[in-house]
């Protein structure tokens, strides 16, 4: 029993502490937060990191389609009509996905994120490395830079895609889901999680709201890579998410009206040791068999507790002395002494 339980405590002691010959520690999440500098390097756009952005007046790139006196009409989309949307045309117009080298080096950045709008770094993470990101959100009130309030989100390729796609349908002219929307917020809780687009964050644990800053860190098992049940594998990227807009969660902020800083920083730490990911696999293997285990020995030290060696029973004498002998005044009379044989 004594083996067992060693064996299944060290299975479980492994992976908490797999990170510690990384220089990483035990608890990573605390770390990130001071772990925001590093050795800056120039980014190199579109072969390390891609700026992409979702903006309020582009959801069809162009313009889009209404109608005036029952006459169809094509309205162009103007961004002058939007002062507080700095993004340049090319990060909202083209969707072109360069391959990215994977990130082993550490680099720093700053972005603009218009109001009502996405911004967002997209980036190849590397398996073999630890990458800690940080991103510290601020606006300029007349010579001030002050904190601001915003959504921060890690994304893979196929989240990302889910989520631009609830931006789209919540800003086009012929948008239902307004209206879908607010009777969500309306429904029972229990109701309110659901989303119609099932857009999620990375590990459904990478979404950070109503925060001026944060830090992450984040370590992969082995390269991202999405599987669909109707058609091939598919590498993923991931998306650090500056999120503007009034999103379908509950707990996210609200439109700022107002442009918002994204100072961006990213920290890769090489792994010199990475445990293969059948070892969670072991480990709860392990668990699970020592509870089913576990009963069936104690039952046989039970049932067998009482076996052991036959032994004589020893049983307490119960001789009756011989019975008092009396004499005429109702004396007892002592036994005669045990005499000695004659001598011959």
């Amino acid at each position: 029993m004594r083996i067992v339980t060693i064996f299944v405590a060290t299975l479980i002691l492994i992976p908490l502490t797999s990170s510690g010959f990384t220089g990483g520690g035990i608890i990573s999440n605390a770390q990130a937060a001071n772990a925001c500098s590093g050795d800056w390097q120039p980014v190199v756009w579109n072969e390390s990191i891609q700026r992409v952005a979702e903006v309020p007046f582009s959801w069809n790139n162009y313009g889009y389609w209404d109608y005036d006196d029952n006459e169809e009409v094509w309205v162009e989309n103007n961004q002058d009509d939007y002062p507080l949307s700095p993004e340049q045309p090319y990060m909202y117009q083209w969707n072109d996905r360069y391959p990215l080298l994977p990130l082993t080096e550490d680099y720093s950045t700053f972005m603009k994120v218009g109001n009502d709008s996405i911004g967002a770094l997209r980036m190849n993470l590397s398996s073999n490395h630890r990458t800690t990101i940080c991103v510290t959100l601020t606006h300029v009130v007349g010579e001030t830079i002050v904190p601001a309030i915003g959504d921060v989100y890690l994304m893979t390729t196929s989240q990302y895609e889910s989520y631009t796609e609830a931006y789209s349908m919540h800003h086009n002219d012929w948008d239902w889901w307004g209206d879908f929307e607010g009777e969500l917020k309306n429904i029972d809780p229990e109701w309110r999680s659901f989303d119609i687009w099932g857009w999620r964050s990375f590990r459904d644990a990478h979404e950070y709201e109503k925060i001026d800053e944060v830090a992450l860190s984040v370590s992969l098992d082995g390269p991202e890579i999405y599987r669909s049940l109707f058609g091939n594998d598919n590498w993923e990227d991931f998306y650090i998410v500056v999120d503007t807009w009034d999103n379908s969660h509950d707990s996210d902020a609200e439109v700022p009206n107002k442009i918002v800083n994204a100072d961006i920083s990213i920290v890769t730490t090489l792994r010199s040791f990475v445990l293969p990911p059948w070892t969670v696999s072991l480990a709860f293997l392990g668990i699970v068999g020592s509870m089913m285990v576990a009963p069936i020995i104690v039952n046989r030290k039970y049932m067998g507790a009482g076996l052991g060696e036959k032994q004589e029973e020893l049983v307490p004498s119960l001789e009756v002395p011989p019975a008092a002998v009396y004499d005429s005044n109702s004396k007892v009379v002592p036994p005669m002494p045990d005499l000695p044989p004659p001598s011959q």
